[in-house]
């Protein structure tokens, strides 16, 4: 048996993850998203206008392995060429996100 298994996999391709943020409240860890969702089935095109999702963990490490994934997907979106437009689209979103995230 593998004992390195990944403990959490998530697709790069159902969004377009713009931004990320983490914040813990006594025993609760919340992680907010902010991503442009797909806009139809079996395309590559994607919603201009990004979702805001906030996940509640119990389990404070599930939450911080959640955030790390997702910031690493974010660094990766804003490195590629294609998925730059629609970081450009929502500077002012993104913005106002980290601000309310804060």
């Amino acid at each position: 048996m593998n004992g390195n298994r990944p403990v959490l996999t998530l697709n790069m391709d159902e969004k377009i993850y713009l931004a990320v943020a983490k914040r813990d409240v006594d025993k609760l860890s919340f992680v907010y998203t902010l991503a442009c969702l797909k806009s139809g089935k079996g395309d590559n095109s994607y919603n201009l206008v990004p979702t805001r999702q906030i996940h509640t963990f119990t389990n404070k490490e599930a939450a911080q392995i959640y955030h790390d994934t997702i910031e690493e997907i974010v660094d990766a979106n804003s490195n590629d060429e294609t998925k730059l437009p629609l970081f450009s689209a929502n500077e002012k979103l993104m913005d106002k996100f980290m601000e309310y995230t804060r």
